[in-house]
């Protein structure tokens, strides 16, 4: 299980990643960022059971960062961190249906108590999804059948990776929870799905690169599923580790086989 803490100062990061990887906790896999968007760019490649942030941070703060994931499918349960004790804050996390609001300087006691009990919830929660119920006069049938289940993400993915598609989007259209999906796509496929999405926009945009080279990289963008520009310049280049003007430079020879007649 994973645990994705975001705090904008480095030494209390720091702090909060050796006190929690000494607890004894049902998370085995514990992460840090520094910022809400890097937050963001690591859920949408590694769905998260956790997520523990501060509420007080530059560009997007904690509260946007929720709103964000949530929208996403990146993550549905929060922990808030803060130094401020502000009803504010409380208030809106309760909107939100934040999990709990605990404010700096924390207690380790609490906080282990803490992670423990969620963590001993996403457990159960997690082998009640992977023994279903059976329907009267069923056979257990293995979840649904799950090369079958693979099969049927995968088919989806393909057909709407240029929409905004989250993993809940894909776990609501084959009808398992998203925890499922996310596990059973990696066993299959060696990727998570948002992982697969976004190496699959991005071939997709190698393709539109070579076979369109006047598209705008604006269109490339939405074409493909991006979200913005920015954020299609920074995932192809953290995938080719070339901008998407410089791959399509780098490929004059296949623009010409892609434009000549059959």
């Amino acid at each position: 299980m994973k645990l994705l803490i975001v705090e904008d100062e480095a030494p209390i990061l720091r702090g909060l990643l050796r006190k929690i990887k000494q607890f004894e906790t049902p998370f085995t896999e514990i992460e840090g960022v520094g910022s809400a968007e890097e937050a963001l760019e690591t859920l949408r490649q590694s769905y998260a059971d956790l997520v523990m942030t501060d509420i007080n941070m530059p560009e997007m703060n904690g509260l946007q960062l929720i709103k964000a994931a949530k929208s996403e499918g990146l993550c549905q349960r929060f922990i808030i961190l803060t130094g401020y004790d502000d009803f504010s804050y409380a208030r809106d996390a309760l909107r939100l249906q934040v999990i709990d609001y605990l404010l700096k300087p924390i207690d380790d006691e609490q906080l282990e108590e803490l992670l423990n009990r969620l963590g001993q919830a996403v457990l159960a929660e997690q082998q009640a999804d992977e023994e279903p119920e059976e329907p009267d006069g069923a056979e257990h049938h293995d979840y649904a059948e799950k090369p079958e289940a693979s099969k049927q993400i995968l088919e989806f993915i393909e057909a709407n990776y240029m929409r905004d598609l989250s993993l809940t989007n894909v776990a609501d259209h084959v009808g398992l929870h998203p925890n499922y999906v996310s596990s059973l796509f990696k066993k299959e496929t060696g990727m998570n799905v948002l992982a697969y999405i976004q190496h699959l926009r991005v071939d997709k945009a190698k393709e539109l690169l070579i076979s369109r080279p006047n598209l705008p990289l604006s269109e490339v963008a939405m074409l493909t599923g991006f979200e913005s520009q920015r954020h299609f310049f920074k995932v192809f280049k953290k995938h080719t580790q070339m901008t998407p003007r410089q791959f399509g430079d780098a490929h004059p020879g296949d623009k010409e086989m892609a434009q000549k007649p059959d």
